[in-house]
């Protein structure tokens, strides 16, 4: 009875240690990065979220108001401007890089030789800054020594347009320097996904007459879908997050025909001194990302993705 009583009460102690080391060490492990991850996100959502129903010019104390703020933004047709913006923006880059993008790798996946070189090229764009792409693509706008002098030289004169001066154009070139810069990280992962399609599909397929081109729409396309999903999603988020570019080549301007949501709210919470009616606007600029997470959500669960 002793050496079973004994071998009982080991037993119990090993499989405690053990489940102190499967559920309460990871915990501790991970405590630091969690007690970040509060301090330097929770703290400004929180605050946010306070700033919110204040008004508040960020000099004087916050007032509470309420919903005032958010009452506001449906009489605010400059924010309804930045979103319809921000909508045309998100068209921009769920068609124009992805197709791009997607055509680029199906191009170098073909390659023998020099595979690698090839994307290299490709991604170099993605790595230089945001500052340092948009001056450069602002000297390409700039009508007295960029594309348009040279268009002209060429005999091209209908494509030398006012390309950040007129408010029919500023929006889709700005988006176009920033598709510049961004697609080659699509690039990437498009290479990633088709390294991994079932090449035996491809070949059965051309044993039953196929074409190149009913391969890829029938057989190449319908593999690529878990990583169309996961690209969509990232760009319908980054979409209502974009900012840098307008920023820095034209600050929502012509008049507010590049305005986006994101920049809306800096020049509420900087120029215009309202933090509190800025924090609305970013309030609702994260609802959408939220609605798009829980859409995507939902279609993965039903299989979209695989």
């Amino acid at each position: 009875m002793e050496v079973s009583t004994v071998t009982s009460t080991k037993t119990i102690t090993k499989n405690n240690k053990r489940k102190w080391k499967q559920t309460i060490l990871p915990w501790i492990l991970l405590s630091p990065t969690l007690v970040l991850l509060l301090l330097v996100v929770g703290g400004p959502l929180v605050g946010t979220l306070w700033l919110a129903f204040t008004d508040w010019n960020g000099i004087a104390n916050p007032e509470f108001i309420g919903f005032e703020n958010f009452i506001r933004l449906f009489s605010d047709h400059v924010f309804f401007a930045a979103l319809l913006n921000n909508v045309k923006w998100m068209g921009f880059f769920l068609t124009v890089p992805v197709i791009l993008s997607l055509s680029v790798a199906l191009l170098i996946s073909k390659v023998k030789f020099g595979k690698m070189f090839y994307r290299m090229i490709v991604f170099i764009p993605y790595i230089v800054a945001t500052v340092v792409t948009a001056k450069i693509w602002l000297w390409m706008y700039n009508p007295y020594v960029g594309l348009n002098v040279k268009f002209e030289e060429w005999g091209l004169d209908w494509l030398a347009l006012p390309w950040l001066e007129d408010g029919k154009y500023a929006l889709f070139s700005v988006a176009l320097a920033d598709g510049w810069h961004f697609y080659g990280f699509l690039v990437v992962l498009f290479l990633v996904a088709l390294q991994q399609i079932d090449k035996s599909l491809e070949e059965a397929a051309l044993v039953e007459g196929a074409n190149k081109i009913q391969i890829f729409f029938h057989v190449v396309l319908p593999q690529l879908r878990p990583t169309l999903v996961l690209i969509y999603m990232l760009l319908i988020i980054w979409s209502f997050a974009a900012f840098d570019y307008v920023f820095v080549m034209t600050q929502g301007g012509p008049g507010n025909a590049s305005e986006l949501i994101a920049t809306y709210m800096y020049d509420l919470a900087i120029y215009g001194q309202q933090p509190g009616y800025a924090s609305a606007v970013a309030l609702t600029m994260g609802l959408f990302s939220i609605l798009v997470i829980v859409g995507f959500g939902y279609l993965k669960k039903k299989g979209w993705d695989v």
